[in-house]
């Protein structure tokens, strides 16, 4: 039997991590992968980190990684020192040709055997402060696009007031039956908007030669590391028989999001052929402390940073398409560095005019992961005989209650909603 828990307090026993397991916890726990460690790139140029961290105003102490740094770096050195050591005296044993040599040889080969092993048995706990805790927390570096300190604004379309009084909001409470954070009913224009809005979305991206996929609604807690989202903005999926000291749990996250799509492309190897792709997504979203929703999630991925940027504002360019049929203002922002998430390089928001609020309502985004997230979950392609990793573009280019809410505060039902009329719209 599976049962949801909701209290972020579970995750509080929970301190390994399941992305990257050292070699004692890996005995135990079972290693999905082994995300490619870019330590030259993340850790080369530390004034670089040290400005995207304060940019970011995100939450990591340069100064203690490069402690850890140094004595990770210092450890594995010594491991070498003694596999060099090791191996020269088993050259020298093979040529000696003096039995009392060969017998101090073989000596020092044993002492040095025992020496590695017991430096290894050590070094687990410096790699998991170093890499579980401090390299995997690194956040993804900042795009040239992404504004410093404010957003800016790139696109905006205003749309004539509809007229309607403020009372609509009787009409929201009355198609919006929500009992709790996780159980929401709706009923009349509400029901057939969230029926038919992400259908007509990912009709728009099929449209651009985009694929529709089905995702699973459940990830391993490996995937939310991966992806830099909290355990805690999930619920956790207890399984029976679990033992206490399991990692990689089980979490309900929907098919409509980033997690979904990432289960299929974790150690997935493609032709280079088969790029760019495009997918798209329709399916349940599930927050903790927040009401589920229908969501549509598109994913992209491209074999260079240069097409991944055309692959990103060509998707801006699709979202644009569909919202220019609601007969709504929006404008499309372009996020500042403080406001991104730790795996985002660049993102740019899509903005509803609420004229009832007289104020904005984020409705959907795209965002640019660059190589960042394929390098942690081992999606590459092959170049010849090199393996490289492929640029993500993806983004949630729908959010139902909170486009249906918007649209019905506003006085806007179905019959307003001409571009639905093909699924049967009356």
């Amino acid at each position: 039997m599976l049962k949801l828990h909701y209290s972020s307090k579970l995750f509080k026993r929970y301190l390994s991590s399941a992305l990257y397991l050292t070699g004692d916890k890996a005995r135990e726990q079972f290693a999905v992968l082994v995300p490619y460690l870019d330590f030259k790139h993340k850790l080369g140029d530390f004034e670089r980190l040290k400005r995207n961290v304060r940019l970011r105003e995100y939450p990591l102490d340069c100064d203690n990684l490069k402690l850890q740094w140094d004595l990770y770096r210092d450890v594995e050195k010594r491991k070498q020192d003694i596999e060099r050591c090791r191996t020269e005296l088993q050259k020298r044993i093979q040529q000696s040709t003096d039995e009392e040599e060969k017998k101090a040889l073989k000596a020092r080969a044993v002492q040095a055997r025992d020496d590695l092993k017991m430096l290894k048995e050590r070094s687990y706990a410096v790699a998991d402060a170093f890499i579980a805790n401090n390299f995997l927390a690194i956040p993804n570096d900042l795009h040239e696009r992404t504004p410093e300190d404010s957003g800016k604004v790139l696109h905006e379309k205003h749309a004539p007031p509809t007229g309607k009084s403020s009372g609509q909001n009787n009409l929201v409470e009355e198609q919006f039956e929500q009992y709790g954070p996780s159980c929401l009913y709706l009923t009349g224009d509400a029901a057939w908007m969230d029926l038919r809005l992400p259908m007509r979305c990912c009709e728009t991206f099929q449209e651009q030669k985009y694929i529709l996929f089905c995702n699973p609604d459940f990830v391993r807690t490996f995937l939310l590391e991966a992806a830099m989202v909290p355990k805690d903005s999930l619920y956790l999926v207890r399984e029976d028989d679990e033992p206490e000291d399991k990692v990689n749990l089980l979490h309900l996250c929907g098919g409509g999001s980033l997690l979904g799509f990432l289960g299929y492309f974790t150690k997935l190897s493609v032709f280079p052929s088969v790029l760019p792709l495009r997918l798209v997504a329709s399916g349940k979203r599930y927050h903790f402390e927040r009401t589920q929703s229908n969501e549509v999630h598109v994913f992209g991925a491209c074999k260079t940073a240069q097409e991944a940027e055309l692959l990103f504002d060509e998707t801006v360019q699709h979202c644009r398409t569909f919202y220019d049929q609601l007969p709504v203002g929006y404008r499309i922002v372009q996020v500042a560095a403080p406001e991104l998430q730790p795996a985002e390089s660049m993102r740019v928001d899509v903005e509803l005019y609420d004229e009832q609020e007289q104020r904005y309502v984020k409705v959907a985004h795209v965002c640019y992961l660059s190589d960042f997230l394929s390098k942690r979950i081992a999606f590459i392609y092959q170049d010849g005989k090199a393996q490289k990793f492929p640029h993500i573009v993806t983004g949630q280019v729908l959010s139902s209650v909170d486009l249906i809410k918007l649209l019905l505060r506003n006085g806007i039902r179905v019959k307003d909603l001409p571009f639905l009329d093909k699924f049967g719209a009356k």
